[in-house]
Formats: C-alpha cells, structure tokens, sequence
C-alpha cells in the first residue's frame, strides 16, 4: 500500500506521521493517539458516528488539522479534514474526502511507485 509521511498542526502542535494512501477510503481517518499529540479534546469535536466495514463499532468525531508535505509543491498548510477514531488499532487512512480533493494522485502499481502533487 502506498504510504506518505506528513506533518499534521492543529496550532503549534505537530506530529509527524505515515498514512495510508487508500483511494477506496471514503474518508479520511486519524487515529486517536494522533489527535490527543495535536492537543484536540475529543469531547469538542462533532460527533460524526461510527466507522465502517471492519471499523463499524469505533466511534468518530470530525477533527480539522492543517497537513504539510514539503517534498509535494504546493502542499505547505493544506486544511484537511479527518474522521477522528476513537481507537488506537485503526491506521491513518488518507482517503476521498478530504485528502483526494486537495491532493492528485497517481498510482503505479506495477512499479511499486505513486506520485502526489497539488494544483
């Protein structure tokens, strides 16, 4: 599965990361343990329900953050938007909304290679 290591910020709180890129991903999902290192409080955040598929009893709740990947042009404070798992066993999932809408990906799978870039 193709991965990308970014930077997460909510403030001056940062956390460096690797997700998943996962075009079959509805949305994108952030981990708990993620959103407790950028300082979010899990009860100020709206509730969005559960989870789907393997993930249909984890709870979720909407977290804003700001995504930079120096290595991608035009990709320095780029507002992403993650369903925030309450649950530490799911992985960090960079799927449709919002990830695919601010970033273009192409995948060569055959060669073990992607490219992302932003317009």
């Amino acid at each position: 599965m193709p991965r990308l290591s970014l930077g997460l910020s909510i403030g001056d709180q940062t956390v460096q990361v690797t997700g998943i890129i996962d075009t079959g991903a509805p949305i994108s999902v952030l981990p708990y343990w993620v959103g407790l290192a950028l300082g979010a409080v899990w009860e100020r955040q709206a509730e969005l329900g559960t989870l789907a598929g393997a993930l249909a009893d984890v709870e979720s709740r909407a977290l804003a953050v700001t995504c930079s990947q120096p290595v991608v042009i035009g990709a320095i404070d780029v507002p992403l938007w993650f369903a925030w798992a309450e649950s530490d066993s799911v992985p960090l999932l960079l799927g449709q909304a919002n990830f695919f809408m601010e970033f273009n990906v192409c995948l060569y799978r055959s060669q073990n290679y992607f490219e992302v870039w932003r317009n």
